[in-house]
């Protein structure tokens, strides 16, 4: 039986982690960050900016697609690997070493601009306003911000934490800073054992037990048709809230 498209390009992605940065791996066979690479993978003909983009894994993704990629990152040792699978697959992938902060680039040069679990590093909206702005000056009227992070309220991923937003605050921020809102899903809603405790009570607990009652996510990879029941759920309005991270994407108004 032939697998589902999403199914073969998320066995892609694990494929070339194990094959060229095992470290660098994310560790979640149900990362949020696959449902991004599946849309970074429906472009084409783009130029596309992954900021923050690790070992190039889902820049990867977009230059195989057919667009021209860049990939910005400060580490270098996943910069080294980013180089080594751009040459060992024959991409179109550029690594540029650099902050996000200080870019090298000329404004509205980009199409698209990708933000995959970045942001969180800027701890104060103050912060995130002038990143988001300084961004956003890359991005050409009408090009698209993909944006994937924790949710703030999830015990496992967020854990209270600030410099986490819900996804309707992020949601309300873009909408707030320029861009119009044309997707967001949550992702993996299901429900732990504790559901039935207070939010504030549940981030008391510590972030072990909190793992051990979740759904184990080694087990539900091998339930058949999971991947499309997240995005399903994902889409539930009453569902936000108790996802554990979330996919928005935004594009830019001409203002």
């Amino acid at each position: 039986m032939q697998m589902p498209i999403d199914d073969n390009l998320r066995r892609n992605i694990i494929e070339r982690w194990m094959r060229h940065a095992p470290a660098r791996w994310w560790g979640d066979p149900m990362d949020v960050r696959f449902l991004l690479a599946e849309r970074l993978n429906a472009l084409s003909g783009r130029r596309v900016l992954d900021v923050g983009c690790n070992a190039g894994v889902l820049a990867a993704v977009a230059a195989e697609a057919g667009n021209d990629v860049f990939g910005i990152e400060l580490e270098r040792d996943a910069l080294l690997s980013l180089r080594r699978l751009s040459r060992a697959e024959r991409l179109a992938l550029r690594a540029v070493c650099g902050n996000w902060r200080e870019l090298p680039f000329a404004p509205r040069s980009f199409d698209t601009l990708v933000l995959g679990w970045v942001l969180y590093y800027e701890r104060t909206v103050e912060e995130k306003i002038r990143t988001v702005g300084r961004l956003s000056e890359l991005l050409k009227p009408g090009g698209e911000m993909h944006f994937v992070e924790a949710n703030r309220v999830c015990p496992v991923q967020g854990r209270g934490k600030d410099c986490f937003w819900t996804p309707r605050e992020a949601a309300a921020f873009f909408e707030n800073h320029g861009y119009s809102v044309r997707e967001l899903v949550g992702w993996n809603p299901l429900p732990s054992l504790l559901c039935w405790l207070p939010g504030e009570v549940k981030l008391m607990l510590p972030r072990a037990l909190i793992l051990s009652l979740y759904p184990p996510g080694r087990l539900v990879q091998f339930l058949p048709g999971w991947y499309d029941m997240f995005k399903r759920l994902g889409t539930q309005k009453w569902l936000l809230n108790g996802c554990r991270s979330y996919y928005l994407r935004a594009v830019k108004r001409d203002d």
